[in-house]
């Protein structure tokens, strides 16, 4: 089929890669820089469908100080699929820093259109690990949650997370709760008490100054912790879909049994 002019797309996918309203910056995940990513293009409007038509499309990545990327495939109706995968590998992606990605096509007619262009960004900077644990608040000075605990425990459990000076606004940070019946953090997890909290863009404030949340209800997250029981919480820091740091584990006790009773103390 002959197209009626030039069209213009959305930016290419990559599988791995948030989109760019997501991530704008589109960091690329550092198994896909080892790997090499696949970008995916959709099936245009009115593809080549007659005998001896086709259609050349040609994706392009340019980075500053690397060889320009164009990769170039004649499509005939026969070849015609609901998207491409057009594979760029690891060997174009060595280089740090930001590079744009697009495509351009063109028709059996010579009409050419082109895709919006987006940024990749590659970084290998090796991942922050053992960053300062979040902090458990209203702790005795044993480390432990019990009947005793101001505020209730049944109120909700308060934490911290710390300044996080290794990192950028915009960043996202992921925390994790888990509950055990140990003290030390260790055996089966209590699947059903873990909670979780996503930070999607830090702000400066939460870069300088770290952030409290509270973890709740306590009937879902907090009580299926008796006796001699533990929670761990553990943040992880990304950028786009990039992991960029991990957080020591902080570790708390918990224990709802009074002396010489046998039932947990709670609501």
């Amino acid at each position: 089929m002959i197209s009626s002019g030039p069209l213009d797309f959305d930016p290419p996918q990559v599988d791995g890669v948030e989109d760019p309203a997501i991530d704008p910056e589109g960091w690329i995940p550092l198994e896909l820089l080892r790997t090499g990513i696949d970008v995916v293009v959709p099936l245009w409007k009115e593809p080549a469908t007659d005998p001896g038509e086709r259609d050349i499309l040609t994706v392009n990545f340019e980075q500053p100080g690397q060889t320009p990327v164009k990769i170039q495939n004649i499509y005939r109706p026969e070849d015609m699929r609901p998207e491409f995968r057009i594979h760029i590998g690891p060997e174009h992606l060595l280089n740090d820093g930001v590079g744009e990605l697009w495509y351009d096509l063109l028709d059996t007619a010579d009409n050419p259109s082109k895709s919006q262009r987006r940024n990749l960004t590659i970084d290998r900077t090796p991942v922050a690990v053992d960053l300062e644990g979040a902090k458990f608040l209203n702790t005795d000075i044993w480390g432990y949650y019990h009947c005793q605990t101001t505020p209730p425990i049944w109120e909700g459990i308060h934490i911290h997370v710390p300044p996080l000076t290794l990192f950028r606004t915009g960043d996202r940070c992921e925390v994790t709760w888990r509950g055990y019946s140990s003290l030390n953090g260790s055996g089966p997890e209590i699947v059903g008490a873990r909670w979780g909290n996503v930070r999607n863009s830090l702000t400066d404030k939460d870069i300088r100054e770290g952030y409290p949340l509270l973890v709740e209800p306590y009937d879902v997250h907090i009580e299926p912790m008796e006796r001699e029981s533990s929670a761990t919480v553990i943040y992880r820091m990304f950028r786009g879909s990039r992991l960029v740091g991990t957080s020591e584990v902080a570790l708390v006790k918990i224990d709802r049994i009074l002396p010489g009773q046998e039932m947990p103390c709670g609501p």
